[in-house]
């Protein structure tokens, strides 16, 4: 390419000294009624200042704002970090007049995105602020606004060399003081035909070419749409580096985000299009990101075919859903690929609710080591929490896993506000029936709080997918009753032709309760070790029905020589986390617990689950007891029985 308006090397200084910075302290007027919204203001003209730290009445803001467009009267540019949307506004409110209204504006927010589309920062960095809770000092972040305009001048300059013909779509794009600002960088305008040539030739093959023809174009005759165009070309310069498209440009300019996902999320259905054959092929991506050359073949669908193919694929259709699928057969795979995908495609988060957010390590290590995307740890200390909601805004992560409980966390609903969510997942979703009416009543808020949340984003609710291994035709109906009403949502049910599992052996033993303890060794003796009496490769699980009964059978074991743990839910935080990564890393073979174990938990070579103790229910048995043999072969769930008399 040798377009004529490549970066000028000959500009000599950015256009900081022609800006009047200005920055406004504000408060709702509704709130404050009869006193000023503007509660602080001040300008900064090149070595000019001006600072009202106190305002209270509106006669006050008046006089302060005339004080500012006294120091912006030789300015050519008024600047700041959301000037549009934000102080402009009020300076037309309270004087209407000002000469500030007549200069043109240039947004560091507005350029932010173009300049750093890896970091976009949606608001300044306030060093000064040493304490949270500090009042902002409008006069440094006049000065802040300076340097981040003097960075982004930079930035774009080097984004401007790095790719010649960039800065010329950048200038047609936005008129004002921005369009200048292009300008001065060395951009020209171009006509519309010209901008769809030269977004092809920046992005390359990242996208399908037949839908941004017909994107693009429209977006150039709409009115007030062509930033969409700049901000959707710079996000797709480094698309896959981990990085978002800021939840305010979704916003502002809604038509960037649907131009991600038009050109790279839907495929066009023409098999010569070299984009979409690969990209939205899910053997291609579970090749690609799970290195499995195959969907599992069972359990299969009631036509035959893989079930876990065709949730997947329903999922990457954006279709709500319930998966029935036996424990054990892959349900995890079904969401993890489609979240990496969306991620990958758009920088959308998948958000997995899950009961037991204790108990995921070892999905989100498993999903780490398998495909190298970043995930969410529940297991974190308050500053690694911060760190990882930090991520989860600024783009890092494909996929958050959280309790129901985190649904009602402030901190939580911010992060996940600055981005665009690609699907709600809950994971063991028949505890929406089981436990959401009693021991876990912020499972029935979930539906709420996305409902609320879409809402006030302006957006329809992303696609809900429920996963479970058992689900009684009561539990189905109430799953899919209640997301019709929550969300109005039509879950399809994918089920399983069948739900057993021909490497599991069941059986039920009858026992008194003083044999129940000695028989359990022999169980284990038999599972655990070969006929030489050596360790095998295996584990073993043993449920009880009490907390104290798990610690007396776990100390009974290990007087018998076992190296045995209880698991309940009664225990401290961190050594839940110790016993459960010393049983997945097979440094504990045998885990005596209640049936607060288990979900979650991705441990293949269970060769024995015993019940010392009846479920519940059928359904928790099955659940319990599918957790042997995840690795498909022969392993034992035996079930003790003692008569009563």
């Amino acid at each position: 390419m040798n377009y004529s308006g490549e970066y000028a090397e000959s500009v000599a200084r950015p256009i900081t000294d022609d800006c009047v910075f200005v920055d406004l302290e504000t408060v709702s007027e509704s709130v404050h009624t009869g006193l000023s919204p503007v509660r602080a203001l001040a300008g900064l003209y090149r070595e000019r200042k001006l600072l009202i730290p106190k305002i209270r009445t509106k006669r006050q803001a008046r006089e302060a704002m005339e004080q500012l467009g006294e120091l912006a009267s030789d300015a050519r540019f008024v600047a700041g970090h959301n000037i549009v949307a934000h102080d402009r506004r009020f300076v037309e409110g309270i004087v209407p007049s000002s000469p500030l209204l007549g200069l043109r504006s240039v947004d560091t927010l507005y350029l932010s995105p173009l300049a750093s589309p890896r970091r976009p920062y949606h608001r300044l960095v306030k060093d000064y602020k040493l304490v949270g809770a500090e009042r902002s000092n409008p006069l440094e972040d006049c000065k802040l606004s300076r340097d981040l305009l003097e960075e982004c001048w930079s930035l774009l300059g080097e984004w401007g060399r790095k790719h010649p013909g960039l800065l010329d779509v950048y200038r047609t794009c936005f008129d004002g003081g921005t369009g200048v600002f292009f300008e001065k960088l060395g951009g020209r305008r171009i006509w519309g035909w010209e901008i769809e040539s030269r977004f092809t030739d920046l992005v390359g093959e990242k996208f399908c070419r037949s839908a941004a023809r017909r994107r693009i174009g429209d977006l150039l005759d709409g009115e007030g749409t062509p930033p969409a165009i700049a901000y959707a070309l710079a996000w797709l310069l480094v698309a896959g580096t981990e990085s978002v498209l800021p939840r305010w440009v979704h916003h502002q300019f809604p038509h960037a985000g649907r131009l991600i996902r038009a050109i790279r999320s839907v495929p066009c259905g023409d098999r010569s299009c070299g984009y979409c054959t690969t990209q939205h092929d899910p053997k291609v991506n579970l090749q690609q990101f799970f290195r499995f050359s195959a969907f599992r073949p069972t359990p299969a669908t009631a036509a035959g075919g893989s079930l876990q193919e065709r949730i997947t694929t329903t999922m990457l259709d954006g279709r709500p859903l319930l998966g029935i699928m036996p424990t054990g057969g892959g349900k995890s795979l079904c969401f993890q690929l489609p979240a990496i995908v969306r991620y990958k495609q758009s920088g959308a988060l998948t958000v997995v609710i899950s009961p037991l957010q204790a108990l995921m390590k070892d999905q989100v290590d498993g999903l780490n080591a398998k495909t190298g995307s970043p995930t969410l740890n529940g297991l974190q200390t308050m500053p690694e929490r911060h760190d990882t909601l930090e991520g989860v805004r600024l783009g890092q992560f494909a996929i958050l896993y959280v309790s129901p409980e985190q649904l009602r966390s402030t901190t939580f609903g911010r992060a996940i506000r600055q981005r665009e969510i690609a699907a709600w997942v809950f994971d063991e979703a028949h505890c929406l029936a089981q436990w959401g009416h009693d021991f876990r009543p912020d499972y029935h808020y979930a539906g709420r709080f996305i409902s609320e949340f879409s809402e006030g984003q302006g957006i329809q609710p992303a696609p809900v997918a429920c996963f479970t291994a058992t689900a009684t035709f009561d539990v189905r109906n109430e799953i899919l009753g209640y997301f019709k009403k929550a969300l109005d949502q039509d879950l399809v049910v994918l089920s399983a032709n069948r739900v057993d599992r021909d490497n599991l052996s069941y059986r039920v033993e009858e026992v008194t309760t003083a044999q129940k303890e000695s028989r359990i060794h022999d169980l284990l003796v038999d599972s655990l070790r070969g006929p030489d009496g050596a360790w095998l490769d295996g584990a073993a699980i043993v449920y009880a029905s009490t907390r104290r009964r798990t610690e007396e059978l776990a100390e009974g074991l290990r007087n018998r020589g076992w190296t045995a743990r209880h698991f309940h839910g009664g225990m401290d935080p961190p050594e839940k986390k110790l016993v459960q990564e010393a049983f997945l890393s097979a440094d504990i073979p045998v885990i005596v617990a209640t049936n607060a174990f288990g979900m979650g938990v991705d441990k293949d070579n269970v060769r024995v689950v015993i019940h010392a103790d009846v479920p519940a229910s059928i359904e928790n048995y099955l659940q319990e007891s599918g957790r042997a043999g995840r690795d498909g072969l022969p392993s034992d769930c035996v079930l003790q029985f003692t008569k009563v008399t």
